[in-house]
């Protein structure tokens, strides 16, 4: 499926979808590494989590959630979150997992849904 910025966003349907987290993704990057997951037909809503400074490049997403300053109980809200929104998977680009240390993010979300570092559908 292509679409551009001006196709109506997908409404996002729980249990599915994926979560794509862009944190720390040099803003080059978002629109090619979205743009793989839009041309899949099997996936039916793309959620991105990322970082306010990102949201001029974040068009092409269903649906977006900001990650600012937490504190430690707005972290646990945000991990509990990605539970209950029960994706089918999570990727996170093997470029933001190394830099930015948010790797250690998966083992915290209970259940756990499939989590990849690659910035593409496997």
């Amino acid at each position: 499926m292509v679409r551009n910025h001006l196709d109506k966003r997908r409404i996002p349907q729980e249990p599915g979808g994926i979560l794509v987290i862009l944190l720390d993704l040099p803003d080059t990057e978002i629109d090619a590494t979205l743009g793989r997951f839009l041309d899949n037909a099997d996936i039916n809503s793309v959620t991105v989590l990322a970082l306010p400074r990102q949201k001029n490049y974040l068009d092409l997403a269903d649906e977006v959630w900001w990650l600012e300053r937490l504190g430690p109980l707005g972290l646990i809200a945000m991990l509990r979150r990605i539970a209950w929104r029960r994706f089918e998977a999570v990727y996170q680009p093997r470029q933001a997992a190394s830099k930015s240390g948010y790797s250690w993010l998966r083992l915290f979300v209970l259940p756990r849904p499939k989590w990849h570092h690659t910035s593409y559908p496997a």
